[in-house]
């Protein structure tokens, strides 16, 4: 009897902590900055940091003061202030223009849910997936510079860019950026592309930059006549006539 008895406890145990287990995991879900703010002590120093930026920008140490300052941000700017982790500026769902360029930033997952966002600069940071981006479908103008990207299939997305830099990565296929109608401005300097013919078709494009990659043909970019400027410096090009008239827009 007294085995039955200890055994129904121990059950009981089991599953009231796999609840308890359950609940803590929804609640990471919903967490507000306060959270975040309250429970500092106890999270990584990576963390601790953003959240202490934050604070810095809210003028207040007071959690919930903080977090009300914080949620009416539109734009905020931590430039080259030593972020690595961005799970704190989940909560700020109202931004609509967010610069994180030069930190040590990998993953960007955290930044999946801000979808009111039509300006991102990530540029100088460490980071390969773009995953996280793909739903962001407001976004006018994004930065990714000097990082470690060779994917952009993420990126097919966001049909109403207008601006995209994305220089300086490992990039060899740009078939994902056909879709994007709507860019006016394409910088891709300092990649591994080759094949220029996906981007004949953003006839939109004003200024189009593709300095030291390994193009040889251009003749696909005849069709974007609206182009301004053409660089193409630093690839080895079979014909250095430019697809475009008038010849002064190209640099070769």
């Amino acid at each position: 009897m007294k085995r039955a008895i200890v055994l129904s406890l121990l059950s009981f145990l089991v599953v009231m902590l796999s609840c308890a287990n359950l609940g803590m995991r929804a609640g990471d879900a919903s967490e507000t900055f306060a959270d975040w703010c309250r429970n500092q002590a106890h999270l990584s120093p990576e963390t601790q940091h953003t959240i202490s930026l934050l604070l810095e920008k809210a003028e207040t140490q007071r959690c919930d003061r903080a977090q009300q300052r914080l949620m009416n941000l539109t734009t905020l700017d931590l430039w080259d202030r030593g972020v690595i982790d961005v799970q704190p500026l989940a909560t700020l769902t109202n931004l609509t223009e967010l610069s994180l360029w030069g930190n040590e930033i990998v993953d960007i997952s955290a930044l999946a849910g801000l979808v009111n966002l039509t300006e991102l600069a990530l540029g100088e940071n460490r980071i390969v997936d773009l995953m996280p981006l793909s739903d962001l479908i407001n976004l006018t103008k994004l930065s990714l510079y000097v990082n470690d990207i060779v994917d952009i299939t993420p990126l097919t997305n966001l049909a109403n860019l207008t601006e995209l830099a994305i220089g300086d990565n490992q990039i060899a296929d740009v078939a994902p950026l056909a879709t994007l109608a709507n860019l006016t401005r394409l910088s891709l300097d300092s990649n591994q592309i080759t094949d220029v013919q996906p981007l004949s078709n953003l006839t939109n494009l004003t200024e189009l930059y593709l300095t030291s990659n390994q193009i040889v043909d251009v003749t696909p970019l005849a069709s974007l006549t609206n182009l301004t400027v053409l660089s193409l410096v630093g690839n080895p090009l079979g014909d250095r006539t430019c697809p475009v008239q008038p010849e002064t827009i190209c640099r070769v």
